[in-house]
């Protein structure tokens, strides 16, 4: 429709216009504020959730050491803590803080030479020996961290964990546990990266999220981490000079370990084979590596009580790293607001989404799998109980079929001349010619001339709903058929229609089934099948409720009484047929649908063409349900009320609120783990598909070839329906007018006797 005739009717689909704009100002004022609210409140927290707790406690400065000016300088000391320092005069100094740390022994100064620099080992007590300390990383994990804290209580030994931030913001109460028995914890970053080869901004993010995660969780600091990827020989410890020094600089010490059980190749990786060696246990302190999270740990947990009996047997004890290094502070302190902000930040990157995408697949097994189960259970049972084969007598009850045409001179002369085959007799064809500009009124007038069934009216422009209310008040009939001005019907067609209205005085109304005529490429084959799915299963299905929702105008029989009772067709909405379908009901009426009344229409056969039509479609059902939301949650109106038009709403909420996290959610999980991922979700979801498309099908008496449709379908449906589902709400908050978007009619149905000849007997 034209926009000059838009301007001349602002009344047509009303529902959510607002003429005056105040709704989309207030609704961009309300987003901008929240936008200015939460920029200015992350401005604020901001600072205070990236600056290093552990800096706050050490005498740190502004000063900044490049990994290039350290360079490669030589590994001095023993101990499981790592640090630089700048050498002056033999002694070791602090390089941020400018405090004397230590002096280097003469065997020290020699491998130093000229250099200035140099990593110190340190942290073992000088005066003891025989102490084993059992570090754990990666954790924690809910299936082994556990096992591992069980046997560890059970042998009366306490651990240092080395927590993953993230697995601690997924697993709090393993957190707690751990504190609670006695354990240390302490730093191993927030996602498990390679430091050595990101920058400082990286690893302050790593070390003071997760630093602020534990002290959210546990109430405790630990002043040091241990890096991921990190080793014991000098290469290694010199590839993490640049990691040591910029935590140094956050005032976090770097712990490192004497010996390395490799037990994540024993079992994880099966990198290497027998069994898991114990370290060398000549009575020098000890710091061993081992994993309770990343993979299968059965192993370690075997491997444990092996190594403990045998640490004790030479004359071990068992602590925490701090115990074993006393240079390690471990505070209790009380978690401050950017501590818990963190955790929150971090719970909701990590937790809540697949707690989300959890409840959502459950949803969607409930709603997609589920729903489909009962849509198609119900669709059987009703047509195994659906025999109703009665004749109707050609002159019986009076009928109009009611023709709104706009421009349709390419098609409405196919369609009139398959009306005057129809098998019903007693028939009076009825066109009202809504202003159109081209030789749709003498296309017309040349069928009249041959067929006095033929009757047009003509009016100025006015809307499809004005040109059915007009056909209803001058119709002749009984029973009103509606067409659209390019469908094709069978010579059976009307009669079917018909048919239910015998002897049933409280059905208003009749959908027939609509099929697509123009199947010439992938667009209209689309079509085809969510046709045959959703009108051969769906609302087959809704009709075994009693609770039709829509009853198309391209093909419906109405009767007449009754839709002059509740007041016509009304223009505020887009959904003309879907409207008073639900104003019929809410005035008591019935509606159902005949299987056996085709009709074939023109589908849109470009994607644009598409768009346009279902945006039209989509935001006029909208109005139709927004204007009867007074009909939901009430018993009155059966499973219409309590459960169809619910069912719509909430199909509406779910998807506005959730889909960005859905899609989110899967770009993460094909980043991370490939298409792979989403294989079994799709054959899952693409079985349930191709069973509703079967029985779709085998009830619209289909070629089985439609089910080649069925891989394609899902791919088109989803961003499709996303796309019109915020495009709709978009209008509906703007308050604008949305077009009628009238499809450009190309005159390609197929006639009803080559339609014939395309479906099986």
């Amino acid at each position: 429709m034209s926009t000059r005739n838009r301007r001349r009717h602002p009344a047509r689909g009303a529902i959510f216009h607002d003429p005056t704009g105040r709704r989309w100002r207030w609704t961009r004022a309300v987003v901008l504020a929240l936008v200015l609210l939460v920029a200015a409140m992350a401005a604020l927290a901001w600072p205070h959730a990236t600056r290093s707790p552990a800096q706050a406690r050490a005498s740190s400065s502004a000063l900044q050491i490049s990994p290039e000016t350290v360079g490669k300088p030589p590994v001095v000391g023993s101990g499981p803590l790592l640090r630089i320092l700048a050498v002056r005069a033999g002694v070791g100094y602090d390089p941020f803080s400018g405090a004397q740390v230590r002096a280097l022994s003469a065997a020290e100064k020699t491998r130093l030479g000229r250099g200035r620099w140099v990593v110190d080992q340190y942290g073992y007590p000088a005066v003891r020996s025989h102490i084993m300390a059992l570090t754990f990383d990666d954790g924690p994990d809910p299936a082994w961290t556990p096992q591992l804290l069980n046997l560890l209580s059970r042998e009366h030994v306490r651990a240092t964990f080395f927590l993953i931030g993230r697995n601690a913001s997924k697993f709090p109460d393993l957190v707690h546990r751990e504190v609670r028995e006695g354990h240390a914890i302490a730093n191993h970053t927030l996602s498990h990266p390679d430091l050595s080869r990101g920058d400082a901004a990286a690893e302050k993010h790593q070390l003071v999220s997760t630093d602020r995660i534990l002290r959210a969780i546990a109430g405790r600091a630990a002043n040091y981490y241990r890096p991921p990827y990190s080793g014991t020989d000098v290469d290694s410890i010199l590839h993490n000079v640049p990691t040591i020094l910029r935590a140094q600089r956050l005032g976090y010490v770097t712990a490192n370990y004497d010996f390395d059980t490799d037990d994540w190749q024993y079992e994880a990786w099966k990198t290497k084979v027998g069994a898991i060696p114990l370290p060398v246990m000549d009575g020098r302190n000890q710091t061993v590596l081992l994993h309770d999270a990343g993979g299968n740990r059965e192993l370690t947990l075997q491997y444990l009580p092996r190594l403990i009996r045998t640490a004790r047997a030479h004359g071990y004890t068992f602590q925490t790293l701090p115990q074993a290094a006393p240079t390690l502070r471990d505070v209790t302190l009380t978690p401050s607001l950017s501590d818990r902000l963190t955790l929150a930040a971090a719970q909701a990157a990590y937790v809540w989404p697949k707690t989300l995408l959890n409840y959502l697949f459950i949803l969607a097994m409930i709603t997609f799998v589920g729903g489909g189960i009962m849509n198609v259970s119900l669709a059987c049972w009703r047509r195994w109980r659906y025999r109703d084969g009665r004749p109707v007598e050609s002159a019986g009850l009076p009928v109009s079929v009611v023709i709104a045409a706009y421009n349709e001179q390419d098609v409405i002369g196919r369609t009139l001349e398959a009306l005057a085959a129809s098998r019903y007799l007693n028939l009076e064809l009825l066109v009202v010619d809504d202003g159109s500009t081209d030789g749709t009124a003498a296309a017309v007038y040349a069928l009249a001339a041959r067929d006095s069934r033929i009757r047009l009216i003509q009016q100025p422009n006015s809307g499809k709903s004005t040109a059915l209310n007009r056909a209803f008040g001058q119709a002749r009939g009984d029973i009103v058929v509606t067409l659209d001005a390019d469908t094709i019907v069978t010579p059976d067609t009307v009669p079917n229609l018909i048919r239910p209205f015998v002897g049933d005085p409280r059905l208003a109304a009749v959908a027939g089934v609509v099929k697509v005529g123009n199947q010439r490429n992938l667009v209209t084959r689309w079509q085809a099948l969510e046709y045959l799915m959703q009108i051969g299963v769906d609302r087959a299905a809704s009709d075994a409720l009693g609770a039709i929702m829509v009853v198309p105008g391209a093909c419906a029989a109405w009767r007449r009484t009754a839709v002059l009772r509740a007041g016509g067709y009304s223009p505020n909405t887009l959904a003309e047929d879907a409207d008073l379908c639900l104003t019929l009901q809410r005035e008591g009426y019935r509606v159902t649908q005949a299987d056996d009344a085709y009709a074939y229409t023109e589908a849109p056969e470009t994607v644009r063409a598409l768009l346009k039509q279902r945006l039209r479609w989509t935001f006029g059902n909208y109005q139709a349900l927004w204007k009867h939301r007074g009909m939901m949650f009430r018993p009155r109106y059966g499973w219409l009320g309590m459960f169809l038009m619910p069912l719509a709403t909430f199909s509406i909420v779910v998807p506005l609120v959730c889909l960005p996290f859905v899609y989110l959610i899967t770009f993460f999980a094909v980043r991370a783990q490939g298409f792979g991922v989403l294989l079994p979700w799709a054959l899952l979801f693409g079985g349930i598909q191709l069973v509703v498309a079967a029985v779709g099908v085998a009830l619209m008496k289909e070629k089985p070839a439609h089910l080649l449709m069925v891989p394609v379908h899902r791919l088109v449906y989803d961003p499709m329906r996303a796309y019109l589902l915020y495009r709709s709400v978009l209008a509906v908050l703007s308050g604008r007018l949305v077009g009628w978007n009238k499809l450009d009619r190309t005159g390609s149905v197929a006639a009803p006797a080559r339609q014939a000849e395309l479906e099986p007997a």
